[in-house]
Order: structure tokens, then C-alpha cells, then sequence
């Protein structure tokens, strides 16, 4: 057995121990990886370099609704794998990402409405589990080809899509790339998915036309076949335009169109500019979408299930950050939504305004110590009204072995989860206090406690660990 890989069945244990023994929190640890050689992926090159981390985590939620109190327990694990031979630049490489999770109570027979009910819940088992990636790499195989990825993986373009198949990125001369991808789609919530039953496929070229300029073009095809009842199969084409425009050395600029089946779809532009001189950071950013937005694929619409439909809107997103020396900063943004149509609000489908400050010290009453004060202005159809934040942090330790406590509370207007039976609440105030600490040089600690008061009062508390190899 590795001894760097020993760790991991104390992980396991700790997973496995009873909810009383592992009260509450969560694992998301930073810890800087430790570099594994194995054997058993010696090439003739040397032995092959190996990274990875392994974490487990046990989370109770509780939940209050209309008097009712329920309760869920729940594990996590999640497991990450990347391997390199010792010729990076032109040899293989190896990449593994997987979830699970494991429900602990049990009961899988609810047939009433339950608020904890969560996308781990969609089949009828206790486990789920998820292969996120499982791809092998080729680097510089062939003239012009950059690298080749067989099997599982995520698109390495703007669409967040996964299949198993494969993937090239290509060199055409010193101006042009391109990636080109195709194969079976992976749905991991679809419940009446058929392997193989769905396809994807899609393009991507990234132009350097000049030094300070680059355009994308990109073209994805999508085939979504539904066997259940009252749905009907679906087949897009998401044709996508970006430009990248650096003015000068510290403003940047990018405007986006995508159009969905030959008609608009939506618009977005961004502008970033600082001033290093005066420690002055802006950005703005504008989003447009066109036309509403009903069930399309899996890959363009995986939450329409949740969200029902998007009707038109447009976003305005501005914020200004000014750093006073190295001990105070003031943020200040403006955000707003509004509908493009008259139409009655619902859930996922909202027009609102914000305006905040967020003053912020770091290392002034004791080093390691920062604290902020956040004041908001919300303006929505029928009401104006303000509300406040504080977050305090303090970490201490040396270098990367730093413990970190964290506590503070902020108001939502708008609370979103797109995981769970409830994905949108209103009006929440959200109260919570974090620590995380390196037990060893690769295994660290981490727990949480978040409490939600609104029309539903919501608690969440999580611990896990990590170990990074």
C-alpha cells in the first residue's frame, strides 16, 4: 500500500462515524497538493507524476415550514485523480473526478411535500453517485495537434456540456486554434436517459487577428431524446461570437452573441479598467436576453424542471473598488434586473434594483484580522427598502498551514438553489460562522454552521475533511 495514499481509509472512517460523533459542518479545504510517484504508471520516462485529494464530508440540514420541523442527514465524498507523465509537454495525462453521496435516514418512500428533498433524491436509492471526468490525454500526438482527449469530460469551450468521447485542440499556424468534440451526451439528473441515445458535437475557433485581439466563433449541436410522458424529443444549435479587445495594459473589454436555432438569443458585454497608480479598480457589465426561453435540451436548459421558463430581461452589473493603502478598501456596486415585457412576476423570473458599500480593514486592530460593514439599498415593483451585512475573518498559522475562523451575515432579497425542492426564497437573512485548520501538511479540517431566517427558517451544519496527495 502507498503510504501517501494511507490516509485515505481514516477519511473514510470518519465519514462513516454516527451524526452524533460528526456535529455538523463542511469540507473545501486549499491545501497545496503533495506529488505522488507510482510505480505502476512508470513509463520509460520515469516514473509518472500523480495529484489528487480525496474529501468527505456529513451534513444535517433542518428545515421549518409552517411549523413543521424536518430533518436530513447526508455524506459527500468526492475524489479527484490527475496524472502526468514525465514528459508533460508531449506525453499522456490522466484526469478522474467523481461525487457521491449518501442519504442517511433512509427513507425513500415520501410521497407528500418535503423542503429538504434535494436533486440526490430524483431516484429511488440511498446512493448516488457521479463520474464528472475520466478522460485520457495525448499531448502533441500528431502535427498540429495540440492534444487529444478520449472518454469523459467536460467541453473545454463556453457551454458547460459533458459527454464521453473525444476532443482535439488544434494549432493551424500561429493566429488560429480550434477544438473540435463529439460523442454520447451525459445527463447526470436525467431520469430516463438511454446512453447513447443522446449527441452532442461541436467547434470552436479562437482568432489572434492582432496582438491585443482575439475572436471566437463557436458551434454547438444538441440531440435531447425524451421517452417520458407529456415531453417530446429536442434537437438544438447554439451558434456563439465573442470578442476579446485589450486596450492598452490595464483595460479589457469583451462583448458576446450567442443565437439559438437561427433566431437571437441573448447579448452580453464587459468592461474592466483599473488605475494601479490610484489602487482604483471598475468593471461593468451588461446582459440581454432576447426572447423567452422555454425546454430545450438538457445541455442548453438542465434546470428547466426548476426554473419553468425564462421570460425576456436584461441586466445592468456596475462596481467600483478603491483600496485606501493596504489596510482599507471601499466597494460600492449597482445592480439591476428588469423584465424586457409586461409580465406578472414568479418564481426564477424577477425585477429588482440594488445599490451597495462594503467597507472593508484587514490587519489594523491584529494582524490576520479583517472585518467588513455592508450597507444595501433594494428597490423591487411594490417596495424600497435597506439592509445591512458583517463578515469578520481571522486567520493565523504560518504560510499554508493558516486556521481560519470566519463568522458575518448578509439579506437576500432573492436566495437561489437549483439543487433543491425549494430553489428560490425570499426575503432571507443569513447568519453563519465557518473554521477550517490543516491537521498534517496534506489533511485539513473544515466546518460550517449557516442559518436562514425568512418565511422558512433553514439551518445547515457540515464537517469534512480532505487529503491532498
Amino acid at each position: 500500500m502507498l503510504k501517501n495514499l494511507s490516509a485515505i481509509p481514516l477519511l473514510l472512517t470518519i465519514a462513516l462515524c454516527p451524526p452524533a460523533v460528526l456535529h455538523a459542518a463542511s469540507a473545501a479545504l486549499d491545501s497545496a497538493p503533495v506529488t505522488t510517484e507510482l510505480p505502476f504508471f512508470r513509463s520509460a520516462g520515469g516514473a509518472a507524476i500523480v495529484k489528487g485529494s480525496f474529501a468527505t464530508q456529513y451534513a444535517i440540514r433542518v428545515a421549518g415550514v409552517s411549523g413543521n420541523r424536518d430533518t436530513d442527514n447526508d455524506l459527500h465524498e468526492r475524489l479527484r485523480l490527475d496524472v502526468y507523465s514525465p514528459q508533460r509537454d508531449t506525453g499522456y495525462e490522466l484526469h478522474f473526478f467523481a461525487a457521491a453521496s449518501q442519504d442517511l435516514d433512509g427513507d425513500r418512500n415520501r410521497t407528500g411535500f418535503f423542503p429538504l428533498e434535494d436533486i440526490n433524491d430524483a431516484r429511488d436509492s440511498w446512493f448516488s453517485g457521479y463520474v464528472y471526468e475520466a478522460h485520457y490525454d495525448l499531448n502533441r500526438p500528431a502535427p498540429y495537434v495540440t492534444q487529444l482527449r478520449i472518454g469523459r469530460q467536460a467541453g473545454t469551450r463556453d457551454e458547460p456540456v459533458f459527454f464521453d468521447g473525444i476532443a482535439a485542440d488544434l494549432a493551424l499556424g500561429s493566429l488560429m486554434n480550434m477544438t473540435a468534440y463529439g460523442g454520447a451526451s451525459v445527463h447526470f439528473y436525467e431520469i430516463d436517459q438511454d446512453w447513447g441515445s443522446d449527441l452532442l458535437g461541436g467547434a470552436g475557433i479562437d482568432l489572434h487577428p492582432f496582438r491585443s485581439t482575439m475572436l471566437s466563433l463557436d458551434y454547438l449541436h444538441a440531440e435531447d431524446e425524451r421517452n417520458l410522458v407529456g415531453t417530446s424529443d429536442q434537437a438544438d444549435e447554439l451558434l456563439s461570437l465573442r470578442l476579446r479587445q485589450r486596450l492598452g495594459l490595464f483595460t479589457r473589454t469583451m462583448v458576446a452573441y450567442r443565437s439559438l436555432n437561427g433566431e437571437p438569443r441573448d447579448v452580453k458585454a464587459r468592461l474592466l479598467q483599473s488605475f494601479p497608480s490610484a489602487d482604483l479598480e471598475l468593471s461593468f457589465t451588461w446582459f440581454r436576453q432576447f426572447r423567452e426561453q422555454n425546454e430545450l435540451s438538457n445541455e442548453l436548459s438542465p434546470y428547466f424542471d426548476i426554473l419553468g421558463s425564462s421570460f425576456p430581461y436584461q441586466t445592468y452589473d456596475a462596481k467600483i473598488r478603491k483600496a485606501f493603502g493596504s489596510h482599507v478598501a471601499v466597494d460600492l456596486g449597482y445592480y439591476k434586473r428588469e423584465l424586457l415585457k409586461e409580465r406578472v412576476e414568479n418564481a426564477f423570473n424577477r425585477e429588482y434594483e440594488r445599490a451597495f458599500a462594503v467597507l472593508q480593514f484587514s490587519d489594523i486592530v491584529k494582524k490576520g484580522l479583517s472585518f467588513s460593514l455592508t450597507g444595501d439599498w433594494w428597490e423591487t415593483l411594490d417596495r424600497e427598502f435597506t439592509s445591512a451585512g458583517f463578515d469578520a475573518e481571522y486567520r493565523f498559522g504560518k504560510d499554508r498551514k493558516k486556521t481560519r475562523l470566519n463568522a458575518g451575515t448578509y439579506y437576500s432579497l432573492y436566495k437561489f438553489d437549483y439543487y433543491i425542492l425549494l430553489g428560490e426564497r425570499e426575503k432571507v437573512r443569513t447568519y453563519y460562522v465557518k473554521g477550517g485548520t490543516p491537521l498534517t501538511t496534506s489533511i485539513s479540517l473544515d466546518i460550517s454552521y449557516e442559518y436562514e431566517d425568512s418565511i422558512e427558517n433553514y439551518s445547515v451544519a457540515r464537517m469534512g475533511m480532505r487529503y491532498d496527495f
